[in-house]
């Protein structure tokens, strides 16, 4: 079930689905440790007696604040008569989330209305030695296993608790409508408070529910002194003068652009935002629904290649500031030769891996997709040209750019000039791909730059012309005369033969939008009229699909893959260089159509109902959006239009 709604602050981050159920808590890294890996923390009503689940029975509308990271709930079951008005949050910099809860009665009649939250946590992402308890000075409950406490409360306070073991879960109190304030478990445990409250005829009232995030008790009772010194009325507060605070930062758009797709841009910002930790990892997804389907794993990583559009779209949005915690994270997870492997923990650690260090005969192999690395220089050279921070590229040269650029400089095949295989962006194939080859040229032509600006100029001139071999070498190369257009890539098979992948990718773009070739160059046309031809999806909802035959989560085979936000505003970006206004207007208008209620995009699409498939929300689904919308804007001013 994919997600609804995201809220957090660099630390703490949380997930909803379409139930109201939080399915995901990650702290204290946005990404790591999910503790609670999709499992239900229920919101659930027991009305004059009557049980409700939020499943069953509940018209729901999902929103967000304006120009905020809160969310706006609406929940009414006309049946009971109770309507729900809901606002979820992360404090602006502490690891407190608040669910503020108002409650109406619909009826002339006087209600008992009894709201239960239900935990279902596993801390560090484990059910094994957990605890939780009832805190009678904190006034809550505590779930804690190592140096991971969460503490739970209400204000103005809690009204029942219950603490259990799994086998006698707390839901079963739930059901019964009472707890019964058992003050302690161990194991695989779950929990439950309430809030009790009689509602006279269309009446109402207000309520916040807390969970406080923390490494000790002490550490808990230092976060709680405060918040309850400041009130949660002033947490709140405060934090929606944040949000709105930091949108207003972005550069301006014109207004001859639309409302809609004005208003997703700024919802992207902040979804984009949401997704970057305080320590500079950004994070493709922290939907855990994908985890049962992606073999045992999810999307919560660091990937430098996604991570590298995502920073460029943000610095020309004027977030320059907030996009140098990424390139320090970069520094600290380069290899000492030069590289980025394939994916990172926010942490900084390496993440899982299905790329193999040998090839099918048991020779080495860099395990690695190189676009990774010559995006982030590509990126890098974009953020000085958006902030002129010539200090910050002073600053990391030594550490990033120079051992990224021999990297890309050294590793390459001495006949063709161009770089040798990896794997392509899709991290399914090994090659010499047309797409890392551009990237490549990209990257050492951005090195090149950046070694001119800190003084190295015999770095610069070297850079520029390992970057002039590698673009002639994909002319010469990568473009098929026959086919008239880019192939995929070169590729050995099982006997060591040198093979052309002539299957049509809409990463093959990348001629284009790393500056290898114009827009307009006859090479790049052929190769976008081919796309269009073997990627546009025709019925349904339309789009652009990654390749021909794209089996991920593929729904048969009538269509050539599922439609991607990502793949469909390469397109949008080359209508737009062509100055085809209109035609990137409508793929702007098909992403504002593919949007969940609160603003969320998919990775990708059912290209028949138009249903998010795969991870909800895709943060470079998101920047893609951006980074089309910032070239319409920068097209529009230079055409006066």
């Amino acid at each position: 079930m994919y997600r609804e709604a995201v809220v957090a602050n660099g630390q703490m981050f949380a997930n909803f689905d379409k139930y109201l159920s939080m399915r995901d808590l990650y702290f204290p890294y946005v990404g790591q440790y999910n503790h609670l890996g999709g499992n239900k923390n229920h919101l659930i009503l027991y009305v004059d007696g009557e049980l409700s689940y939020l499943d069953r029975g509940w018209e729901k509308k999902f929103s967000y604040k304006k120009d905020a990271l809160i969310t706006d709930i609406k929940a009414v079951n006309y049946d009971l008569g109770i309507e729900l008005n809901i606002n979820d949050m992360i404090h602006k910099y502490m690891p407190v989330y608040i669910r503020k809860i108002k409650i109406k009665n619909m009826r002339e009649t006087k209600r008992d209305v009894k709201i239960f939250f239900y935990h279902d946590f596993r801390l560090n992402e484990t059910a094994i030695g957990n605890t939780a308890l009832y805190h009678p000075d904190l006034k809550g409950v505590v779930h804690y296993r190592e140096s991971t406490y969460l503490f739970i409360s209400i204000c103005p306070e809690i009204s029942e608790y219950t603490i259990n073991k799994k086998e006698n879960s707390s839901i079963f109190e739930v059901e019964k409508g009472k707890l019964s304030f058992n003050p302690i478990a161990r194991g695989d445990i779950d929990s439950a408070v309430s809030y009790n409250v009689s509602l006279d005829g269309k009446g109402e009232e207000e309520f916040y529910y807390h969970i406080v995030a923390g490494h000790s008790f002490d550490d808990l009772e230092e976060k709680l002194i405060k918040l309850r010194a400041d009130t949660t009325e002033h947490f709140v507060e405060e934090t929606e003068i944040y949000w709105k605070a930091w949108l207003n930062e972005r550069k301006e758009i014109k207004r001859s652009i639309s409302d809609d797709i004005k208003d997703l841009y700024d919802r992207s910002l902040l979804i984009i935002k949401a997704h970057m930790d305080k320590n500079g990892a950004i994070i493709a997804s922290a939907d855990s629904s994908i985890f049962h389907r992606f073999n045992k794993d999810h999307y919560a990583y660091s990937w430098p290649r996604d991570n590298s559009f995502i920073v460029m779209a943000l610095d020309r949005a004027g977030y320059g500031h907030a996009t140098k915690r990424f390139f320090e994270f970069s520094v600290k997870t380069l290899t000492k030769k030069g590289y980025f492997l394939q994916k990172y923990l926010p942490d900084g650690s390496f993440g899982s891996s299905w790329h193999p260090w040998i090839d099918v005969k048991g020779n080495p192999q860099l395990p690695i997709q190189e676009d990774e690395t010559a995006l982030v220089i590509w990126a890098l050279f974009s953020h000085y040209q958006e902030t002129k921070d010539v200090e910050f590229i002073d600053r990391i040269y030594n550490q990033l750019v120079r051992p990224a650029a021999y990297f890309m400089m050294n590793y390459r095949d001495k006949k063709t000039g161009l770089p040798k295989p990896s794997y392509d962006p899709w991290e399914e194939r090994r090659g010499v791909g047309t797409y890392t080859c551009s990237t490549v040229y990209a990257g050492l032509i951005s090195a090149s730059k950046l070694a001119h600006l800190t003084g190295n100029l015999d770095e610069a001139k070297k850079f520029k012309e390992v970057s002039e071999e590698v673009r002639e070498g994909i002319l010469k190369h990568l473009y098929d005369e026959k086919e008239g257009r880019f192939i995929r890539m070169l590729y050995r098979d099982s006997s060591g033969k040198l093979k052309k992948d002539k299957v049509v990718d809409a990463s093959l773009l990348a001629v284009f939008f790393t500056g290898l070739l114009p827009a307009d160059d006859y090479r790049v046309v052929n190769t976008v009229n081919a796309i269009k031809e073997k990627l546009w999806i025709n019925e349904g909802i339309q789009g652009l699909a990654r390749f021909e035959n794209d089996d991920y989560h593929r729904l048969n085979d009538k269509y050539p893959g599922n439609p991607w936000i990502i793949t469909t505003m390469w397109l949008a970006d080359w209508y737009i260089a062509m100055d085809k206004i209109d035609e990137a207007l409508e793929l702007l208008n098909w992403v504002t159509e593919r949007q969940s209620q609160a603003g969320l995009l998919a990775e990708q699409y059912n290209p028949e109902t138009g249903d998010p498939i795969s991870v909800t929300p895709l943060t470079w689904s998101h920047a893609g959006f951006c980074y089309t919308v910032q070239n319409l804007n920068k097209k529009l001013y230079e055409m006066g239009l």
